[in-house]
C-alpha cells in the first residue's frame, strides 16, 4: 500500500464512510422519523430543527472537514513532511464528529410521534465513542513518519569540549506577568457594570493562578544523558530527549504570539512542538525524526553548544 493511499484511506474514505452511512440512514429511516426532530435535550427534549435542514447540515459540515483533511493530509505528504499520527487520528475523529451527532439524533427521534417525545440525548456516547475509535484507526493507518532533515550550513554552536571532559548546563525563563494576568483580569471584569458576579471571578483567579503557576516557570538542563525540560513551580509537564534522538542544536529568536501562543504549542503541519513563555531567544533542537523542539530559555547559546559537544563525542552516559 503506497503511502498516499494509506493517507486518503485514513482522511477521506474512512470519515467519508461515517458520513456516507449516516446519510443512508437518514434517507431509510425518514418515513419512521417525525420532522422536525429534536435536536437539543436537557433533562429532555427542548429544541427542534426540520429534518431536512439537520441532515443537510450534517452532511455539508461534515464533507467539508473530509475536504479540508485529506487536501492537507496529501498536501503535506507531497512536500515531504507528512502529518504526526496523533494529527490524522484527531482530524479524522473530527470529521467523523457530524456524522456522529447525526446519528445520535436520528436514533433519539426513530419511531417517535413526534420530536418532544423522542428518546434522551445519552444515545450519543456510543456514536462519540465510534468517531474517537475511528479516529484510531485512522492514525495507525495514515500516520507516516517524517523523514529526517538534512543539515544545511550554517552556525553551529560550540562550546569547545574536549573529550574526556564532563559538562552540564541549565537554563531557565519566568514570566511573572502571566501569573499576575490569569489573576487579575477576571478580578478586573468583576469591577464593571455588567461584569462577573464576585464569587465567579475568585473562583475563576484562583483556578487561573494555580494553572498559570504550574506554567509560568520554564527550565532546561543538558548533560551526557540528553536534554531534560521542565514547566513550572513544580516541574511538570517535563520531558526527556535523549541526545540520540537529537540531530542538531541551535538557536532561535522566537515571537510572544508565534507558534501558537504562549505555553506548551504543538504545530500538526510542520511537527513543531514549543514549549514558551515569553517570546526572545529559545533552544533549537533538531530530531533525529524530522521534528523541531523549541525552548524559551536564557543563554541557548551555550545549551546548544553542549548538546553539538556531546553529539560529536557520543557520550552517552556519566561515569
Amino acid at each position: 500500500m503506497t503511502k498516499l493511499i494509506r493517507v486518503l484511506l485514513a482522511t477521506a474514505v474512512l470519515p467519508g464512510a461515517a458520513l456516507a452511512v449516516a446519510g443512508a440512514l437518514a434517507n431509510a429511516w425518514a418515513d419512521r422519523l417525525p420532522d422536525p426532530v429534536a435536536t437539543h435535550w436537557g433533562s429532555e427534549p427542548n429544541g427542534h430543527t426540520p429534518l431536512g435542514a439537520f441532515t443537510g447540515v450534517s452532511l455539508g459540515l461534515g464533507a467539508v472537514a473530509v475536504l479540508l483533511l485529506a487536501t492537507t493530509a496529501v498536501t503535506a505528504l507531497r512536500r515531504g513532511r507528512p502529518l504526526p499520527r496523533p494529527t490524522v487520528g484527531v482530524g479524522a475523529g473530527f470529521a467523523a464528529m457530524p456524522a456522529a451527532v447525526l446519528l445520535t439524533v436520528l436514533v433519539a427521534n426513530l419511531d417517535a410521534p413526534d420530536w418532544q417525545a423522542a428518546g434522551g440525548g445519552l444515545a450519543v456516547v456510543p456514536f462519540l465513542l465510534g468517531a474517537a475509535a475511528l479516529g484510531v484507526v485512522a492514525a495507525r493507518i495514515g500516520g507516516l513518519p517524517s523523514p529526517p532533515v538534512q543539515a544545511t550550513p550554517g552556525h553551529r554552536p560550540s562550546v569547545g569540549l574536549r573529550p574526556g571532559q564532563r559538562a552540564f548546563w541549565s537554563g531557565r525563563a519566568v514570566n511573572p506577568a502571566m501569573l499576575w494576568a490569569l489573576a487579575l483580569i477576571p478580578v478586573a471584569i468583576a469591577l464593571l457594570p455588567t461584569g462577573l458576579p464576585w464569587p465567579t471571578a475568585v473562583w475563576i483567579a484562583f483556578v487561573g493562578f494555580v494553572v498559570t503557576a504550574l506554567t509560568y516557570r520554564l527550565s532546561a538542563s543538558v548533560d551526557a544523558k540528553g536534554v531534560t525540560i521542565r514547566f513550572g513551580l513544580l516541574g511538570v509537564p517535563w520531558r526527556h530527549l535523549p541526545l540520540d534522538r537529537i540531530r542538531e542544536a541551535t538557536t532561535r529568536e522566537l515571537s510572544t504570539f508565534g507558534d501558537g501562543g504562549l505555553g506548551l504549542r504543538f504545530n500538526p503541519v510542520t511537527g513543531t512542538t514549543a514549549y514558551k513563555i515569553r517570546g526572545g531567544p529559545a533552544l533549537a533542537l533538531s530530531l533525529e525524526n524530522g521534528r523541531t523542539v523549541l525552548v524559551s530559555v536564557d543563554d541557548p547559546e551555550t545549551g546548544a553548544g553542549l548538546v553539538n559537544d556531546l553529539l560529536a563525542q557520543r557520550i552517552t552516559r556519566i561515569d
